[in-house]
């Protein structure tokens, strides 16, 4: 795994914790992140991209190899997906797919530090289309406000060349920073909202803010590093 993608792993894996399962939790089972509904969701994807292809596990060559979706999330190895595989579930496969549903999938490697690490912990803590909104959101903000030319983007949930290219204008007029943390702002209004419409999840309020908190102070240890 890449030093740039550890940066914005080592703090994500820090607050996704062990094992638990919290009634008020929609998520199921979760162990360091992983959640059993978001597993079970990506096994049907992944079921469903064989059906699409026309494939099945009967004499397929990618059958129980890391080419297999479904293989990837049988963490315990006994043919289906369930709770089981959360509590087998070790810290280095939930960094992997995280990787590979988050960081990869988005696009992550080819932003401005910053907001890669932003982007990828939002992702992981309430999904990869809103993580992208807020991000979008963010950035239209800070480049109307600060930028000299500015086209706006989408605020679509999807991680497209434009945002990227958005992205990289904020960094050469040195801004990522600064819209790194209007994404967590917005982060932050977004966690309050959201429980105060759903008074069942207010029980995670104090520590989604926290994390917030916490990611505020990691951009400004990371600032500092590249000084």
């Amino acid at each position: 795994m890449t030093a740039f993608f550890q940066k914005a792993h080592d703090f994500t894996a820090r607050w996704e914790g062990g094992l638990s399962d919290h009634p008020a939790d929609p998520g199921g089972l979760t162990k360091y992140g992983i959640s059993l509904r978001w597993v079970q969701d990506l096994a049907r994807q992944a079921r469903e991209e064989c059906l699409r292809q026309a494939r099945n596990c009967d004499g397929c060559a990618d059958e129980r190899t890391p080419k297999c979706g479904y293989h990837n999330l049988d963490m315990d190895m006994d043919g289906d997906v369930d709770s089981d595989d959360i509590r087998a579930c070790t810290k280095d496969q939930a960094a992997a797919l995280f990787k590979k549903h988050f960081w990869d999938k988005l696009g992550c490697s080819g932003l401005p530090l910053p907001l890669a690490v932003t982007l990828y912990d939002g992702a992981a803590n309430m999904g990869p289309a809103r993580a992208v909104r807020q991000m979008q959101r963010a950035m239209n903000t800070v480049a109307d406000a600060e930028l000299d030319a500015y086209t706006p983007i989408a605020e679509d949930g999807v991680m497209g060349p434009r945002t990227a290219q958005l992205a990289e204008a904020l960094e050469e007029g040195g801004k990522h920073w600064f819209a790194a943390r209007q994404v967590l702002r917005l982060r932050d209004t977004f966690y309050r909202d959201l429980t105060a419409r759903r008074s069942s999840l207010r029980v995670f309020l104090a520590g989604w803010r926290n994390r917030v908190k916490a990611m505020n102070q990691y951009l400004a240890e990371l600032e500092r590093e590249e000084g």
